[in-house]
């Protein structure tokens, strides 16, 4: 079977890579680290002494946005000939992801100047709003996996049939992106599903931009 690497692969690979590797510097390295969940005024008060750290995180999530939407905007067209209406559809779940998490990163952003604000003043009445914007914000992070979810179902089912990648990497794209799907929402409203749940989708992506970026896909893609 024919391999194909070009110009396509590599900017599909490198969006696999790019909307995966963003958020989790954001989250897990600059952002996550400080917020302390039962100290509000702990976390206000870090974000406002690490300003850049916060400001670079927002960053990153916008890039992680503009990384989604290039993805589905790629897998659209590698995939529009399986099915153009599943492959437009996805396309359509993966821009709602996208608006969902530009909405959840305004109120990140409120959250920051909120801090700043706090920390001069030592207003404890900013607590509450405080609290407010960082819950929106995770709110919105995680209801954003329920457009994700779909689309990448859609989508993958169609990497699936076009061959383009092997089979077991896309088996393990849609059995795992199902607990996420659901698992990540319903840990947004306080149910005790452990990490573990979703942790099998977390190396999909790196892997599989890294495959593209490697191996290329199989036949051509695109006429």
């Amino acid at each position: 079977m024919k391999v194909v690497k070009n110009s396509f692969t590599l900017a599909l690979g490198m969006a696999f890579l790019l909307q995966a590797i963003a958020p989790l510097v954001s989250g897990a390295v600059l952002f996550d680290p400080m917020i302390d969940k039962s100290d509000i005024a702990l976390t206000m008060s870090n974000l406002a002494q690490h300003p850049f750290n916060a400001q670079l995180s927002i960053f990153l999530d916008i890039i992680a946005v503009m990384g989604i939407l290039w993805l589905g905007v790629l897998l659209f067209t590698l995939l529009k000939k399986q099915n153009p209406v599943w492959a437009a559809t996805g396309l359509a779940f993966y821009s709602l992801e996208a608006v969902m998490l530009m909405i959840g990163k305004i109120f990140g952003y409120a959250l920051i100047h909120t801090s700043g604000i706090y920390l001069a003043s030592s207003d404890a009445a900013l607590l509450p709003l405080g609290q407010v914007l960082l819950q929106t914000d995770k709110f919105f992070s995680s209801m954003a996996m329920i457009p994700f979810g779909i689309g990448a179902i859609l989508l993958y089912y169609l990497l699936l049939k076009s061959k383009a990648l092997p089979t077991w990497l896309m088996v393990w794209g849609l059995l795992s992106v199902f607990p996420v799907l659901i698992g990540i929402p319903l840990i947004a409203y306080g149910v005790g599903i452990p990490f573990a749940v979703v942790f099998p989708y977390v190396p999909f992506e790196f892997f599989t931009g890294g495959y593209i970026l490697i191996a290329g896909l199989r036949e051509k893609p695109i006429v």
